[in-house]
């Protein structure tokens, strides 16, 4: 057992009562002091907090695998035209299969950012726990009024919608998306209502490069494709950090997601605000944005979160690929095998997200009175042989089919490799639907996709069906 807040257990055991964990010890000890428990043996396996993905968009789950090959600024402006291509109803398909994947791989926690409530009713449906950040875009401060009218009406009809294991916050998308007085407009609503707020920052070098001189891709490419190429663009020769602490977004209720293309200067105002930032490690460097520099992060102080990003940009939803993704780049970029070990790397992705999101108080390590938001890995399997150290099986070997049991608030969603509540192969093919549709949009519009345009996917099954 990893309670993570606490040195490893052998031969652990975990009581629990209702959703909350009332006792932390060596088995022998919990089963005395609870003699009437229904007891359930997780055999050869290593129990641990759920993972907390500190970033995802799980309705954009079909995605995957579209644009594999593409630089970040071709990537994102293509994604403009890919994600206007759905109604609703499809997106929502898409959302639930992303809940199923994060059940699966173990994640009991997403913070998730969505324009709409798709996230929210498929994660709601599925028992996740976790925070959706509804998204934000304007650049027209003719139409501030007109724009936070909007976020107000999405914001009560989500905070309306969202169940007991879920809250709402927002998310201005971007800093070359969002307006500073729409940034302003957002963090001052945020902090009258009590909101966490999350935004993408300093991602890549195109957004470096727009908010310091005002050019590159993004101030022509992708402010044409979303309308805005006859407004303004106003160079401001500073970071995005720095851009965005002189409008006073910045404080500890504010997630700054990504974090690459950062300065020392930039790393000590995230400090000096306590923002809190969700490291996506394979996302970024899939996207070809670089790596974020983690070790100034964590010798500065700055509460660190793991996340996976969407699987848009990333493919899958496995916190045990994030997690040695991390560990490798680091060590490679510092050489440095010191920089970053095993139970650092789990400890970010369980108790650090909780810490980013602001929800240590309940969830990320296995304590008394923290809610019962646990999974278990089998390690009986060939590739565990022999295991010394549990916490160098999870970062080194482990993958999300690894994954035993997954429990958030005492409820078992996915059991022995089963799902409890949810139709899994339904949820499968409503998705299969929804992504040929996607290929199809993609190749009307001339953008590759990869190993899907050489038909090899067409070599067995009706259009539309999945293939093996």
């Amino acid at each position: 057992m990893l309670p993570v807040a606490a040195p490893v257990l052998a031969d652990g055991g975990l009581a629990v009562s209702g959703e909350r964990i009332i006792g932390v010890g060596p088995a022998p000890d919990i089963t005395a002091a609870h003699p009437r428990a229904r007891v359930v043996d997780l055999g050869r396996s290593v129990i641990m907090p759920g993972f907390v993905n500190c970033h995802s968009h799980i309705e954009y789950t079909s995605f995957r695998g579209i644009l594999d090959d593409s630089e970040f600024g071709d990537w994102i402006i293509s994604l403009v035209d890919v994600k206007a291509s759905l109604t609703p109803e499809e997106y929502l398909a898409s959302a639930k299969l992303g809940a199923l994947e994060a059940i699966s791989s173990g994640i009991t926690t997403i913070a998730d950012t969505s324009y709409g409530a798709a996230s929210l009713q498929a994660a709601a449906e599925a028992g996740l726990r976790g925070r959706l950040y509804l998204e934000v875009f304007g650049v027209d401060d003719k139409r501030l009024d007109e724009t936070m009218s909007d976020v107000e009406r999405r914001l009560a009809e989500a905070q309306a919608a969202a169940p007991p294991r879920f809250d709402v916050g927002l998310a201005p998308h971007a800093p070359y998306t969002v307006s500073s007085r729409l940034y302003q407009a957002i963090s001052g609503l945020a902090r009258e209502r009590g909101l966490k707020v999350m935004s993408h920052v300093a991602e890549s070098k195109e957004e470096l490069t727009y908010i310091r001189s005002g050019s590159g891709k993004f101030a022509h490419d992708y402010r044409e494709k979303m309308g805005w190429e006859r407004m303004l663009v106003q160079p401001f020769g500073v970071s995005p950090i720095k851009y965005l602490q002189q409008w006073d977004v910045f404080d500890p209720d504010f997630l700054a997601v990504h974090c690459v293309q950062v300065s020392r200067d930039d790393v000590r105002i995230l400090k000096a605000k306590d923002v809190a930032v969700a490291h996506c490690p394979k996302s970024n460097a899939k996207l070809g944005c670089g790596v974020m520099p983690l070790a100034d992060l964590l010798h500065e102080g700055v509460r660190v979160g793991l996340g996976t990003d969407s699987p848009a940009s990333s493919n899958i939803m496995d916190m045990f690929d994030e997690m040695r993704t991390m560990l490798f780049l680091h060590r490679a970029v510092e050489r440095d095998v010191t920089v970053l070990d095993a139970p650092k790397c789990v400890r970010i992705a369980t108790l650090g997200g909780a810490e980013a999101l602001g929800m240590q108080d309940d969830i990320g390590s296995l304590e008394p009175g923290k809610f019962a938001d646990f999974i278990a890995v089998d390690v009986s399997k060939s590739h565990f042989a022999p295991i010394d150290e549990p916490y160098s099986a999870l970062v080194y070997g482990a993958n999300q089919d690894d994954v035993l049991i997954t429990v958030v608030g005492g409820d078992a969603l996915f059991h022995e490799r089963a799902y409890t509540g949810l139709d899994a192969e339904a949820i499968r093919r409503a998705a299969v639907g929804v992504r040929q549709k996607l290929r199809d949009r993609v190749r009307a519009g001339g953008v590759l996709v990869g190993a899907a345009e050489s038909g090899w996917w067409q070599t067995a099954g009706a259009p539309g069906e999945e293939t093996p």
